[in-house]
């Protein structure tokens, strides 16, 4: 049941709620805020992910987040839906990268290559509440040395705030005693439609970036960056996904599906996600270098969802605002190096807006 939670400082508007189970022996907790006449977000201390986020326009399918039918679920291997991702997001090949003249291997977590933070990472740890406030909490993980092969123990914080009625802005900051790699990012999936597990074909995307990081035959990171000029790849202007698809790109085949690095030309870089036929829409705008971009595409894997939903192919817009993938090879974009006793802090906002009154067609 909810509960008023008061000790540490969170304040009234800030609800907690027990899952019954513990994950590292620490009961696994979510947490509600609410502004007022606007958004609520729900979150959870198990990887600082978001559970949910309703709009308040009455309309079917108002929770925009694809998520899990149980928390438990997060603790398997699966589409870390909502999670904090890290220590590094990105893919890094054969899980080998240089600090310092010095090569460390890490864990392998995506075949031979190292992915989302490795094997198990902070999407599946528990993080610490170390300060909430009225529309705002902060969680705290504290990442050992040698934990996935990343060297340091590294302190992460993971900030959520609802600014005001339609925003919400998700802050990160890190240090570390050694050199190591960091750049976390956010696993959220969105459908703006009335059905939370339906098709996103009809959405309408925009990306302000000129580039994606190309990838290789199999996959993986080619260290290069190319164009989107003219092609169904370019989202400079609003695109229907599902027509963008259909055209189809070379890129687009190599990832198994849309499942691609769009680099910014410059900071802050802007995400916009549009349903037509709800009137809701989204805006993200990002300190990151670029935003992955996935259209869930899951192939044969289905996945139980919030309120009996059965996620598969194309329910769902994942946008990672994040390092360039592989880039402690390629040298594109920010080094996610990470020196010692240096504070590392990143933002991403995101800006909501939906109509309330009924529309011709709209119920």
């Amino acid at each position: 049941k909810p509960r008023q939670f008061s000790e540490k400082g969170v304040q009234p508007m800030v609800r907690v709620m027990d899952n019954h189970f513990e994950a590292d022996g620490e009961p696994v907790l979510t947490y509600c805020l609410r502004y007022e006449s606007g958004i609520e977000l729900t979150v959870t201390n198990l990887g600082a992910a978001v559970v949910a986020l309703r709009l308040p326009d009455g309309k079917p399918g108002a929770d925009i987040l694809l998520g899990y039918e149980n928390l438990r679920q997060q603790l398997e291997p699966g589409p870390m839906f909502g999670a904090t991702l890290g220590r590094y997001a990105g893919k890094i090949c054969w899980g080998v990268c240089e600090i310092g003249g010095t090569s460390i291997q890490l864990s392998r977590s995506h075949g031979e290559d190292h992915a989302h933070g490795g094997i198990r990472g902070f999407d599946k740890r528990v993080f610490t509440l170390v300060r909430a406030e009225e529309n705002a909490v902060t969680f705290r993980y504290t990442s050992l040395d040698g934990e996935e092969g990343y060297p340091g123990t590294m302190i992460t914080d993971v900030t959520y705030a609802l600014l005001d009625e339609h925003t919400l802005e998700l802050r990160w900051e890190a240090v570390c005693d050694r050199a190591t790699v960091a750049g976390l990012s956010n696993h959220m999936y969105f459908n703006l439609g009335f059905d939370p597990a339906g098709d996103v074909s009809d959405h309408l995307l925009q990306i302000d970036a000129p580039w994606v990081a190309a990838l290789e035959e199999d996959g993986r990171p080619a260290g290069r960056l190319i164009s989107v000029e003219g092609d169904a790849l370019d989202l400079r202007t609003a695109r229907r996904i599902g027509i963008q698809l259909e055209r189809g790109h070379p890129q687009m085949a190599r990832s198994g599906g849309w499942d691609l690095d769009y680099v910014f030309a410059r900071t802050p870089g802007c995400v916009r996600l549009t349903c037509p036929e709800t009137g809701r829409s989204l805006q993200m705008e990002t300190a990151e270098a670029c935003v992955h971009l996935y259209v869930a595409d899951f192939g044969t894997m289905r996945y139980p969802g919030k309120n009996g939903a059965l996620y598969m192919g194309r329910c769902g817009v994942c946008l990672e605002p994040m390092y360039i993938s592989d880039c402690v090879h390629s040298g594109l974009g920010p080094s996610p190096i990470l020196l010692p006793s240096v504070t590392r802090r990143s933002s991403t906002r995101y800006t909501f807006a939906w109509e309330t009154k009924e529309r011709e067609g709209i119920t």
